[in-house]
């Protein structure tokens, strides 16, 4: 047993603890002694993390409709939203302003209307006046060839001035050349009244003027015309030459 180690009694007296065997009543003995205090835990100290500069900090995800800080795109609905109301703004100004333009044009209708019936009324007057004035002049141009056609309604002249005066002593003046007819169908009558026929170059051919103590009868075809002109409010002299 040349290998086998041999341990020496003074060599294992310091090696090995002594095993004892505790007695059964200790526990009861170390239960009668007060525990002693417990250590009160140290309050662990963590150190403060410095926060991160403003930089560094984290920055919410930027939205996509944002083209600048404050300035981003609108919304679908937004873009309809600032349609209808440009499309409502746009009608309003529109038919506030076809309003208006109506109105005036209106105005301005109603005054050409006016000055055009102004117009019309004026020139209805103007050719009213000139076709009345040619009818009296026609009129009396077909009068004077009348007369000269006719002598013999210098006969008709004379009866009807007669009865309005049947005076005895009347003078009856008449043309010239109507003197003949009035004496070949009208002498007898006037003689056998008392009255006297007078040739007068003043007195026109178709008319005739009977005077007696101051009283007169013109029937001269001048005044005969005066007195259908002024029925008709009109100036129109029978001695005016044609125009």
């Amino acid at each position: 047993m040349a290998n086998e180690t041999v341990i020496r009694a003074h060599q294992a007296a310091g090696a090995y603890r002594r095993l004892r065997f505790e007695s059964f009543d200790a526990p009861a003995q170390e239960a009668q002694q007060p525990a002693p205090p417990a250590a009160q835990p140290q309050a662990q100290v963590v150190p403060e993390v410095p926060a991160p500069p403003a930089s560094e900090a984290q920055v919410p995800p930027a939205d996509p409709r944002e083209l600048a800080p404050g300035v981003r795109l609108p919304t679908a609905e937004e873009i309809e939203a600032m349609h209808a109301q440009a499309a409502k703004d746009g009608y309003d100004a529109g038919y506030e302003d076809g309003s208006a333009r109506g109105r005036r044009e209106a105005a301005e209708l109603h005054q050409l209307l006016s000055a055009f019936q102004e117009s019309l009324s004026a020139m209805d007057s103007a050719i009213a006046d000139e076709l009345l004035a040619a009818s009296l002049e026609i009129a009396r141009l077909v009068v004077r060839e009348e007369i000269k056609a006719r002598p013999e309604t210098i006969l008709t002249v004379v009866r009807e001035a007669l009865t309005q005066m049947p005076q005895q002593h009347a003078q009856v003046h008449v043309h010239p050349e109507d003197a003949q007819l009035v004496r070949q169908y009208l002498g007898e009558q006037i003689t056998h009244a008392g009255q006297r026929i007078v040739e007068d170059e003043h007195i026109e051919r178709g008319g005739c003027r009977i005077d007696s103590a101051g009283t007169q009868v013109d029937a001269s075809v001048a005044t005969r015309w005066r007195r259908v002109i002024e029925n008709l409010s009109r100036e129109h002299r029978w001695d005016d030459e044609p125009a």
